[in-house]
């Protein structure tokens, strides 16, 4: 199977908070890249949802926040949120939970 992704995914595992119509989920996110996430969570979605995501970083004092839409679902263990865009403070912060090289991870 041809991979058709544009960006490098990097596994993480962090904890996330999902915003579907002003109502807030828990959620898992395992793993990011700078075109979207992979979701662990239970929440009902429909593809193409609109959603806004919330990453509570730990190992900088940082919250990524960032709009999306579900581009994949897998079940009801998790789905593919694409986003609109990272800001590029959120770049920062991300390779810097990371802990990665510039060029490997984003």
């Amino acid at each position: 199977m041809e991979n058709l992704r544009q960006f490098k995914r990097v596994v993480i595992d962090l904890g996330g908070e999902l915003m579907i119509e002003h109502k807030a989920f828990q959620v898992d996110v395992k793993d990011i890249s700078l075109g979207g996430a992979y979701i662990e969570s239970k929440v009902n979605l429909k593809m193409n949802e609109e959603v806004e995501l919330r990453i509570f970083l730990s190992a900088v004092e940082h919250v990524v926040e960032v709009s999306g839409r579900i581009a994949w679902l897998k079940g009801e263990i998790g789905f593919g949120i694409a986003f609109k865009e990272l800001k590029p403070i959120d770049v920062w912060a991300l390779m810097r939970q990371t802990q990665t090289e510039n060029a490997e991870a984003f």
